[in-house]
């Protein structure tokens, strides 16, 4: 191959990687921090939860705190038992968001997006080869004000299916 030729193929690759590392603004990954992460749910789950109509028919609870006094009458409802942090919520918005799970799969945040309408965030469930029991899980977690002021509903991944859950406040 001649010198010209090796030189093009390089600069095209070149190009062509470049061109795939480029801003994604599509990409809206949100920084979060969990706050907290237990086994446990509202005593009345199944009354005040989202159920999928579709099959599977999972069942979420969404709410979100912008204040301590909201963020302690949350708590309380979702069961936890240690007494609540306090937070600050000049900056921060934080999300209650409970779920079931499976007993050999524990869920984790993957990750928090905002969909370019800034109503939506997407938190991820891992999948895996799971047992069908269902135990409780809460999690707890923030973010910044300013990304959740218009927060709508939440988009939750489990199992390979989307669920858009209504934003309870």
């Amino acid at each position: 191959m001649s010198a010209n030729k090796l030189s093009l193929l390089l600069l095209a690759s070149l190009l062509l990687i470049l061109g795939s590392c480029s801003n994604d603004p599509k990409n809206n990954q949100q920084n979060f921090d969990i706050v907290a992460s237990e086994k446990n749910l509202p005593a009345n789950m199944h009354e005040l939860a989202f159920q999928r109509e579709e099959t599977p028919r999972y069942h979420y609870l969404v709410r979100m705190a912008d204040n301590q006094s909201d963020f302690e009458d949350s708590w309380s409802l979702y069961g936890f038992e240690k007494q609540a942090p306090e937070l600050e919520f000049k900056e921060k918005s934080v999300f209650f968001i409970g779920v079931y799970e499976s007993g050999s799969c524990p869920s984790e945040i993957e990750k928090v997006e905002l969909n370019a309408d800034n109503t939506t965030i997407t938190i991820a469930h891992p999948d895996g080869n799971c047992t069908a029991d269902a135990t409780p899980r809460t999690f707890v977690i923030q973010i910044d004000k300013d990304k959740s002021n218009n927060i709508e509903s939440v988009i939750l991944v489990e199992g390979g299916t989307e669920t858009t859950v209504p934003l309870e406040n």
